[in-house]
């Protein structure tokens, strides 16, 4: 099963092009945190996930080739970001966003030990980094709150 497979309504979807990269960056990070949120809800995690925004603003998911079950996290995350930078060297997208899970290092009392990592880069700004900290509760699951920071 492809990405796209299990996000079919994201596939070619278009979105309204604000002027500002932060409007583009935040309108990846209104696809993702849901995609993400939905995912944890349904299968307690989600695999790495990364989509891009074309130049005239459409948001298309990173087609990635059949998951096998023994592939990791990592070797996903690999691969979408090797993708997307290809594409953002050939000048194809303005802005990529890629959600993957991560284990927090805080402190027990906290007790926020998962989050979801949302990386977002624009070919006219920095990159963002936001933390979304997570836990499994009685009833679901409960979300901490954002932390944003310059990205790598």
């Amino acid at each position: 099963m492809t990405h796209t497979d299990r996000w079919p309504e994201a596939r070619g979807m278009s979105t309204p092009l604000p002027g500002e990269p932060r409007d583009h960056m935040n309108a990846l990070l209104r696809v993702l945190l849901p995609f993400a949120r939905d995912a944890i809800g349904e299968h307690g995690g989600f695999f790495p996930v990364g989509i891009s925004m074309a130049p005239d603003g459409e948001v298309e998911v990173v087609d990635l080739p059949t998951i096998e079950p023994a592939t990791s996290a990592d070797a996903v995350l690999a691969e979408i970001r090797s993708g997307l930078r290809a594409r953002a060297e050939r000048r194809e997208v303005l802005a990529v966003g890629v959600a993957s899970g991560v284990r927090l290092h805080t402190p027990e009392d906290e007790g926020f030990p998962l989050g979801i990592r949302v990386e977002l880069e624009h070919r006219d700004a920095d990159p963002i980094t936001c933390v979304i900290p997570y836990r499994e509760t009685e009833v679901g699951y409960e979300y901490g709150e954002a932390i944003a920071f310059v990205g790598e």
